[in-house]
């Protein structure tokens, strides 16, 4: 009987706890953006869904833990990016944030590429909230990052115009024919 009734008792603790450490992160906008060559941000906030303050240990990471990509294409060759918390007045997120039952808070997780080799490919990140008063209750999303291929020439062309090696060339054979006719002259 004693033992029913400490099972009980530590049932009923546990619920109760469990009841006043919840929470939940939402993204403000798409879970998917098109990595823009120098930053991709996403808006997210966190609400204290649970009956008493809490203080959540924010965290962001790579993950590729899931079955496929939005777009259909494997996880296999997903790429990482370094990623940073900002509150949203840009200065930076500390990493605990302190909410009242009902408080919530925006901020933002901002994405820039390691590798600029590793194009058309998708990157997962995790923003997870730890509640400390009950650390095995988590809540988490993931967003996902597409980076597109380079753009590629226009239709009809077949050299750009702008490719500096063919431009350097034509410079230096036109300088050079250009100090040829200046010696011609200075000797004629």
């Amino acid at each position: 009987n004693i033992f029913s009734l400490l099972l009980c008792l530590i049932t009923c603790i546990s619920f109760a706890q469990s009841g006043s450490c919840n929470a939940e992160i939402t993204i403000n906008g798409d879970k998917e953006q098109k990595y823009n060559g120098f930053e991709t941000s996403f808006l997210l906030q966190i609400k204290n869904t649970g009956t008493a303050t809490d203080t959540y240990q924010i965290s962001a990471e790579n993950f590729s833990d899931f079955a496929e990509n939005p777009d259909g294409s494997s996880t296999q060759n997903n790429v990482l990016l370094n990623n940073k918390l900002q509150s949203k007045n840009n200065s930076a997120l500390s990493k605990t944030i302190t909410l009242a039952a009902g408080e919530s808070v925006e901020f933002y997780v901002k994405l820039n590429l390691i590798d600029s080799s590793k194009l058309d490919q998708w990157n997962g990140t995790k923003v997870t909230a730890t509640s400390g008063s009950c650390p095995a209750n988590q809540t988490q999303v993931i967003v996902y990052t597409y980076i597109p291929p380079k753009k590629t020439k226009g239709v009809g062309f077949n050299k750009s115009s702008f490719d500096l090696k063919n431009t350097m060339t034509s410079r230096a054979a036109y300088v050079f024919l250009l100090q040829n006719v200046v010696a011609v002259r200075f000797f004629s």
